[in-house]
């Protein structure tokens, strides 16, 4: 399973099969957006596959546009493939002869494109994301923008530009993350009620609303299946 963290990747596919939620990629290489729920993932044994993953905002310089664009269970080939010469790059790559060629290649060619950025807006977008991540998705919105030099609607459109979620949403991943976190930890004596609590729900009702729409799974349903594949 692929839980949603927020964060955005670049895969390339040099063989083999690729499933999501029983649908098979095509393409040598896409974007892979900011998810809202968690995804099953499927692979043949002959996968080839190769990628960097980007931390929550910090796509936005090597897409060129809002990651709202992005943001879904369906990675995108689309413009910001085309835009950041992505299919040119995978065949550069597939000619490599080993992981730490293709990673120098990359890497070069990203920084490349991170050269040509100007972000004013970062630093603003770092201590929101901070602010958010220390507290593992507790706190109202409103507290956020209590800490900030400006209002929630300029808030909104930097998190829809360069996250692609709003503030809320992005809040409700890390305390479903860290509830998963805590049910992993207390395996099969996992009490919910505490987990709730502590991931910042006050009530039962919205804590396995937030769980399910995420994991697909209730709370009770995840401990389960934790039981079941970890012991």
């Amino acid at each position: 399973m692929l839980h949603p963290d927020g964060g955005t990747g670049l895969q390339f596919n040099f063989g083999g099969v690729l499933e999501l939620d029983g649908e098979r990629l095509h393409g040598a290489c896409w974007m892979d957006g900011p998810k809202q729920r968690t995804a099953r993932l499927a692979v043949d044994a002959e996968l080839d596959l190769f990628g960097v993953r980007f931390l929550p905002g910090m796509a936005f310089p090597f897409v060129g546009e809002a990651l709202s664009s992005l943001a879904g269970n369906t990675p995108t080939p689309g413009d910001a493939v085309r835009r950041l010469e992505l299919e040119a790059l995978h065949e550069r790559m597939h000619e490599m002869p080993g992981l730490a060629k293709r990673i120098a290649l990359l890497e070069g060619h990203l920084l490349e494109q991170l050269r040509r950025y100007v972000a004013p807006e970062i630093p603003a977008l770092v201590a929101s994301l901070d602010w958010l991540q220390r507290r593992h998705g507790r706190g109202s919105i409103a507290a956020l923008v209590d800490a900030l030099p400006f209002g929630q609607r300029r808030l909104e459109r930097m998190f829809q530009h360069h996250v692609g979620l709003s503030p809320k949403r992005y809040a409700r991943l890390l305390r479903v993350a860290r509830s998963r976190e805590l049910i992993k930890r207390g395996g099969a004596n996992a009490s919910l009620t505490d987990t709730a609590f502590t991931a910042g729900y006050f009530d039962q009702a919205h804590f396995i609303h937030d769980f399910k729409a995420v994991t697909g799974f209730t709370p009770g349903g995840y401990r389960q299946y934790v039981r079941g594949r970890y012991g």
